[in-house]
């Protein structure tokens, strides 16, 4: 006549929360005190993002620090500092920024990039970044020196 009905996933409800106004810690509390704790927790998450190393920023974070380097850069004009903002987020986007070589980077703020050069020229100011690295490696012998060892190997 009845039929049992297994309590399977698809037929368990979750008990709904109370209606009306019942009483819980955060309501019981003074009024106030949950905003200033969210305030005040958001505040230490963004402290702790200034001590951050570079290599562990987000993206967001890392074009706060662009926009904020852009600003204080010397002897620019506000459409350079543009250009210079949009050329440092299209370099971030290439992976060039991303090493600590690249980047001086001290307490939340960067001090420097290395290789960065602006060019005045008659089409506008073009900024970039000389990469310079080495066309040998240190430490690898030429290949006449590896020829001449071998050839003494072999007459002996």
């Amino acid at each position: 006549m009845f039929k049992v009905v297994k309590n399977t996933r698809r037929n368990r409800r979750s008990p709904s929360p109370p209606i009306g106004g019942s009483n819980t810690s955060a309501s019981a509390s003074a009024p106030g005190t949950m905003d200033t704790a969210m305030t005040s927790f958001f505040t230490a998450e963004s402290a702790s993002a200034f001590l951050k190393p570079w290599l562990r920023l987000e993206r967001g974070l890392r074009l706060q620090r662009f926009r904020v380097f852009a600003e204080e850069y010397p002897d620019i004009t506000p459409e350079e500092r543009e250009i210079l903002y949009k050329a440092l987020v299209k370099l971030n986007d290439a992976k060039v920024l991303n090493t600590k070589q690249q980047i001086q980077y001290e307490e939340g703020k960067i001090v420097g990039i290395r290789g960065l050069k602006m060019v005045r020229g008659e089409n506008g100011t073009v900024f970039k970044i000389d990469v310079s690295r080495p066309t040998k490696r240190k430490g690898h012998k030429d290949d006449s020196e590896v020829v001449e060892k071998i050839e003494g190997l072999t007459k002996e």
